[in-house]
């Protein structure tokens, strides 16, 4: 019902380029009427210095901008989601740390003490490992102090880590987060997706004529095929190709607006995911033949309608549920036990693990096994 409202009006603008200003709508694609003559185009045109040389504009009804419309995503269950608490250089840092620490351990090698024998240095070495796995850590009075000092720092460490860390997963655990990719015009760069535009609009326009920056670059897209450009006629489809969620579309967001009130309407869920960006101000107004004294008039009129919030009551009214996805939340509380799926890539990395451990089983009973036979032999032999 909103797409064929958006393309009634848009049509139905188009249709009055050729009452008496031929020039007003050259550039539109829709068929146009017989020539007919009329004084005032009934609805809203987006303001540009070249169709003020054709027309007269009334006062401006609305200020409307170009943002990005997408369909929002579903909540993120990811794999390796008990490793999302820390970023990959955290978890960098703590595997060169853990090297580090057991070559520090590893260093009095070199020192002419008998006390330090190859077993305690060992055993020394991953008291690191125990204390990040929050295991218990055997203190002996032979332990020199620089030992004590370097896994009490240890210590520190990996209690604020640890602390950190389980915080962190318990969050991501009870909370989902619905992603909503497409904020800005260079995140339509960085995703493959499909852009879709309104053919004879200002917006597609200024992409159209941009010679820098971000808008030449979306302009640029044509060649990769990434664009698709729709007549007002032909909006009805466009919801269903926006659903599937490999396509953005950059319109008014008056538009956008009344494409997701229409949506939440018919199914009381928030399908669409609005960009936070705004670009190309579009000043909308009527517009009438140049000098008419009807143009001022209405203007008047236009004023006081807009300054008494009637318009802004028109919207809401035809169209319920205007602003009811504007602000819809991107975090959900679960309040549900933990699915077997969402920490499935824990019992993955288990799995792993049994099967690494079965490698070296086989590899320590087909190599080692037989040099032990081998070395027992020699001793009956020797003896």
């Amino acid at each position: 019902m909103q797409q064929d409202h958006e393309a009634t009006t848009r049509q139905q603008s188009y249709k009055s380029s050729d009452l008496t200003f031929n020039k007003f709508f050259s550039a539109t694609t829709v068929t146009r009427p017989p020539m007919i003559e009329a004084d005032i185009a009934l609805g809203l045109f987006t303001m540009t210095p070249e169709r003020a040389t054709a027309v007269d504009f009334t006062d401006h009804v609305s200020i409307n901008y170009a943002r990005i419309l997408a369909a929002r995503g579903s909540p993120e269950v990811t794999l390796w989601g008990f490793l999302q608490p820390l970023t990959t250089n955290v978890w960098i840092g703590i595997l060169a740390a853990l090297v580090v620490y057991m070559l520090v351990m590893v260093m009095p090698f070199c020192i002419p003490d008998k006390t330090l024998t190859r077993s305690r240095l060992m055993r020394s070495s991953f008291h690191c490992v125990r204390v990040l796995l929050q295991q218990d850590v055997d203190e002996g009075s032979s332990w020199w102090w620089w030992e004590r000092v370097v896994l009490g720092v240890w210590m520190l460490m990996t209690l604020v880590l640890t602390r950190s860390y389980s915080g962190n997963l318990m969050a991501l655990l009870s909370v989902r987060l619905i992603p909503e990719p497409f904020q800005a015009l260079e995140d339509l760069l960085e995703h493959p997706v499909q852009i879709i535009m309104v053919k004879g609009t200002a917006e597609e326009h200024a992409f159209k004529i941009a010679t820098s920056g971000i808008k030449q670059k979306i302009w640029n897209l044509r060649k990769e095929n990434r664009i698709m450009s729709f007549g007002a006629a032909q909006l009805g489809g466009v919801q269903a190709i926006l659903l599937e969620g490999k396509s953005a579309m950059i319109s008014l967001d008056v538009y956008h607006k009344k494409r997701m009130a229409s949506q939440y309407s018919k199914t009381g869920k928030c399908v669409y995911s609005l960009g936070n960006m705004r670009y190309i101000p579009a000043v909308e107004a009527m517009a009438g033949r140049k000098d008419s004294p009807l143009v001022p008039a209405l203007g008047r009129k236009i004023v006081q309608m807009t300054q008494s919030g009637l318009y802004d009551y028109w919207q809401k009214k035809f169209f319920p549920n205007l602003t009811s996805c504007l602000n819809s939340p991107t975090k959900l509380a679960i309040t549900t036990p933990l699915a077997i799926r969402n920490i499935w890539g824990m019992f993955l990395l288990l799995a792993g693990g049994w099967i690494a451990s079965f490698l070296v089983l086989f590899v320590e009973i087909c190599y080692l096994i037989p040099l032990q036979g081998c070395s027992l032999n020699q001793d009956r032999i020797s003896f």
